[in-house]
């Protein structure tokens, strides 16, 4: 009998990855195309539907092209894919602006104004702030970045472009809808809407809580598992996509769903990190627990009937050192002709690795667009500190790796103050191909840090994995973990305990000493 496959797409910030799968895990081959995000005016963050919709048709007929698959193998399509984006999709199906992204924080203002009024605690109003634990076991944000906010900006400033849509779709979901003409979302992207009851996971969306922000039913798009079929490719999309009409389309999850299932930390209690474009640490629990004032708790899980997901999100990791490549340093082809390497990624690992434990003394801050946990600030902004004659580009790319494993540490810290400590974490993303940067993690923390295989495709590899299960190749949840191998363990170094514990603290007070500062500068 001949293999079968899944496409399974990474659907992220920055481009789609098309993943070629089999039934069972074996990650084949992959096919990458990259799309722009706008920022027209501070705060804003766009993106244009179409750019996403073409490349998923376009990374998929070049996957199948690379590897010589037949359609007629491939019995699935699914997606990890960024969330939280708010697209109006007009009557006949056209979306009626750019997608505004889970990076956009125009309406921190509109939130305060019209959400969280008088009488507040932290922030939020008391009286909708119970409203939303009781009903969703989490609440909105104060940064604005979440879809109640984008929604009521919308009302606010674009009142013709609310009054003519028909649904709001994530990013997700509008591709869905391309391929099957249904218009569904995920119980994990729903959730974090925050417009959903999930008591005894009902999973449906709350009057009450729509009526806070002024948004119909209607407009909001039918919420099903993470591993129901959301429908059929049709014969226009099987024409773009280059597979065959009918072929199933499984509904998938965001990023941060997917990721948990495709760390292999998926038994209750177990955690893992994910250092991509942003960063977490998260985990899957038996009970709904939320920490307000470092905006961490339970969301919805890819399978929502056995657990919920703990996470404790970061809104800039990798991408700082994406900055740190493209804005601070040049001359890229030079340095890796010098340091005979063909990415330059290997140049700032040996860079880092140069510099030694500390960067002596520079501490950087990897709040680039806001943050979310530990902190919760959409003023906060990033920064090197205590520079000195004596620093190099040597100790700014250490200073970048070692800040943003400080803030994976505030961000576990907030983890296991509701759950347990816990003494191992698994890692994926395009940051764990790094050693360096996986052993600072494990010093930083005081934890073994155990590497998955593959681990920038973990979110698309789980989701390949779930639809695998869906489609009846796999027997049951828990043989998803069978096939996720761990590649590497990373131990901490025990000579930098002192060092990091001192830095990590100098670190917090960082941001406690300058947080007015922040609002003052950026509100």
């Amino acid at each position: 009998m001949a293999e079968k496959y899944i496409v399974s797409h990474d659907m992220g910030t920055s481009g789609d990855k098309a993943i070629l799968v089999t039934v069972y895990g074996d990650i084949i081959d992959f096919a990458t195309q990259h799309y722009p995000i706008y920022h027209p005016q501070p705060g804003y963050a766009e993106q244009d539907p179409l750019d996403l919709w073409n490349a998923v048709c376009s990374t998929t007929r070049s996957v199948l092209k690379k590897t010589g698959i037949a359609p007629k193998d491939i019995v699935g399509m699914t997606f990890s894919s960024q969330m939280q984006n708010v697209i109006p999709i007009s009557g006949d199906g056209k979306p009626l602006m750019r997608s505004m992204n889970w990076l956009d924080g125009r309406s921190a203002d509109i939130m305060r104004e019209k959400l969280w009024t008088q009488p507040r605690i932290l922030g939020y109003n008391i009286f909708h702030l119970l409203k939303f634990l009781r009903i969703t076991g989490g609440t909105p944000g104060h940064t604005g970045k979440d879809q109640i906010g984008k929604i009521l900006w919308l009302q606010a400033h674009k009142p013709e472009i609310f009054a003519n849509t028909k649904k709001f779709l994530d990013a997700k979901d509008f591709i869905i809808y391309q391929l099957t003409g249904n218009m569904v979302t995920s119980v994990d992207l729903a959730v974090v809407w925050w417009l959903l009851d999930t008591r005894k996971n009902r999973n449906k969306w709350h009057p009450g809580l729509c009526q806070l922000a002024n948004i119909r039913l209607e407009q909001l798009p039918e919420v099903r598992e993470s591993a129901a079929i959301a429908g059929e490719l049709t014969e226009k999309a099987a024409e773009q996509t280059g597979l065959l009409p009918g072929t199933p389309i499984i509904n998938g999850a965001g990023d941060l769903s997917a990721a948990a299932l495709g760390s292999g930390a998926i038994d209750a209690g177990e955690l893992h990190i994910s250092v991509g474009t942003s960063g977490w640490v998260a985990g899957h629990f038996t009970k709904r627990k939320i920490d307000i004032a470092h905006y961490t708790g339970c969301i919805g899980s890819a399978y929502p009937q056995k657990y919920y997901l703990g996470m404790a999100h970061q809104e800039t990791a990798g991408v700082c050192l994406e900055w740190l490549k493209n804005k601070v340093l040049y001359h890229e082809e030079q340095l890796k002709e010098e340091r005979q390497v063909p990415e330059i990624y290997q140049v700032l690992d040996q860079l880092a690795e140069q510099a030694g434990p500390g960067a002596e003394g520079l501490i950087f801050t990897p709040w680039m667009y806001g943050e979310r946990c530990p902190l919760d600030d959409d003023y906060v902004r990033a920064g090197l500190y205590n520079i000195g004659l004596n620093h190099s580009r040597e100790h700014i790319i250490r200073a970048v790796f070692e800040g943003i494993a400080f803030n994976t540490r505030w961000a576990l810290e907030t983890l296991e103050l509701l759950y347990e400590k816990v003494d191992q974490l698994n890692i994926i993303g395009g940051g764990a191909k790094s050693d360096i940067w996986t052993q600072i993690i494990a010093d930083v923390t005081n934890k073994k840090i155990n590497r998955v295989k593959d681990p920038q495709q973990a979110g698309a590899k789980g989701m390949a994995l779930l639809a695998s299960l869906t489609l009846g190749y796999l027997k049951s949840f828990n043989d998803i973990k069978n096939h996720i191998k761990i590649d590497r363990s990373f131990h901490p170094n025990p000579d930098n305990r002192k060092l990091y514990d001192n830095l990590f603290k100098e670190f917090k007070n960082i941001y406690k000493q300058n947080k007015k500062w922040y609002k003052r500068m950026n509100g």
